[in-house]
């Protein structure tokens, strides 16, 4: 039987529609639940250990402002490894996907490390959350969008499996972020790595920014990003400029490109759902990625579970060079860490009417950091055809998590594998930054700055 770690309280709310948390409840947070809503307390066999206050001292070896994070857990070694031959013996706390994983690949391996619940974040969010959690709300029973939120953890006590997405939707990710020269590969079948795109991109997370609470009650977007394409030749000078908004209904995902042959800024038709993003040359929708709308599925919220998840992946994001970490069929496992962690697990079914290419899909929500942490999607005859798995990082230097870009997602129909964001390049890096220049994101400033 899968064990299931759901309280009281989350059991007797999960199928209500939007309102919020009363009061009282509220008062879990910052007692037996952290101020953004995970359970403070260790789990019962020690495994997991109480939160502390996460990571907020760097490694001595670390160089502020260089973009590279050192692993501050570089001298651990696994606690046990995890293999298709012994997988029964751990068969409650493995995804279902990862499951798949073991069983299609010989060479696939979990090496599991001590937990170490490294989250942490800004001190005036954490207090903004106590108020989240009892005026956020869901404007409708679909999930459509949101109120009563700033810069913090919406929904900290979530009611609902849309409430859960809606804070992985706009999860901390730090004020001003750019991610410079990252690589994006696919791995063919036949076990050759293949660069699909190098690109910057850089982020505005409105929602997360104090000093943008005008912008966002003005436009309504929860972040903007814009992408600047560098590589294959081919796609050298392209752009796009995307505004995620903080309802899908009423205002919509807004996203923009800029051709350099055509030298002209277009309105992108549909940057979400399951458009093939051309990051990956199409071997991922957009939606695997980053969720765009909620409206084509019903969500279900199925409750809490203690899961192997990849986590602290310091070694496998900026450190372990491309030649070894992009192997046949799945990344090297001596790369990639994985930590025993208390996720959310919510289910995703198409709804009657509405068009995807996946009919059903399962996310696994880290209750540290809300970032989707492992997933599985399946096909129309139901068949599990996907499995992402994203990594995550503590920015320790700017009570941020960097989490949900650097990801792996698996084709099991196809057995080939795609490695979203790589950072080890000598010149890969991330920056947060205190801005951007006046009109960055914008299509005029993207427009403006082309060349072809």
């Amino acid at each position: 039987m899968k064990r299931m770690i759901v309280s009281g309280l989350a059991l007797a709310l999960m199928n209500t529609a939007v309102a919020a948390v009363s009061e009282e409840e509220a008062k879990q947070l910052g007692t037996s639940l952290t101020l953004f809503g995970a359970e403070a307390g260790a789990s019962v066999d020690g495994r997991i250990p109480a939160y502390t206050g996460g990571l907020t001292t760097a490694p001595a070896a670390y160089v502020p402002g260089s973009g590279k994070y050192v692993d501050p857990f570089a001298d651990e070694k696994p606690l046990y490894s995890i293999s298709a031959q012994n997988m029964g013996e751990h068969e409650e706390s493995l995804t279902e996907g990862t499951k798949a994983l073991l069983k299609k690949y010989p060479t696939f391996r979990v090496d599991v490390y001590p937990t170490h619940r490294t989250v942490t974040y800004p001190e005036a969010a954490l207090e903004a959350t106590k108020g989240c959690a009892v005026n956020a709300k869901l404007t409708d029973e679909q999930g459509s969008g949101f109120t009563g939120g700033f810069n913090c953890v919406l929904f900290p006590i979530p009611q609902n499996g849309m409430e859960v997405m809606w804070n992985h939707k706009t999860r901390t990710l730090g004020k001003y972020l750019s991610v410079v020269d990252s690589e994006t590969y696919n791995v063919g079948s036949n076990g050759r790595a293949v660069l699909s795109s190098a690109l910057d991109q850089d982020f505005h997370n409105v929602f997360w920014d104090p000093d943008a609470r005008d912008l966002f009650d003005r436009e309504q977007f929860t972040f903007m990003f814009r992408v600047d394409y560098k590589m294959p030749t081919r796609r050298a000078g392209e752009m796009l400029l995307l505004k995620d908004p903080a309802n899908d209904q009423e205002i919509g995902r807004k996203a923009w490109s800029y051709l350099p042959g055509q030298r002209r800024v277009r309105l992108a038709p549909d940057v979400g759902h399951d458009t093939p993003n051309p990051t990956s040359s199409g071997m991922t929708t957009y939606d695997d990625n980053q969720l765009g709308g909620l409206d084509r599925f019903d969500w279900k919220l199925v409750g809490k579970r203690e899961m192997l998840i990849p986590y602290n992946n310091y070694r496998a994001i900026f450190w372990t060079p491309k030649e070894e970490m992009l192997t046949p069929n799945h990344a090297n496992p001596d790369a990639v860490r994985w930590e025993l962690h208390r996720v959310w697990v919510v289910e995703a079914t198409l709804k009657p009417g509405k068009r995807h290419v996946y009919s059903k899909r399962r996310y696994y929500v880290d209750e540290d950091s809300w970032s989707i942490a492992a997933a599985e999607s399946y096909d129309s005859r139901g068949q599990l055809w996907r499995v992402p798995l994203l990594m995550s990082v503590q920015a320790y230097d700017q009570k941020t998590p960097f989490s949900g870009w650097s990801s792996m997602y698996h084709d099991l129909n196809s057995s080939t594998w795609s490695m979203y964001f790589l950072l080890s390049g000598a010149s890969s890096k991330i920056m947060y930054r205190d801005g951007q220049p006046t009109g960055f994101f914008t299509a005029e400033e993207m427009a403006g700055s082309g060349v072809r």
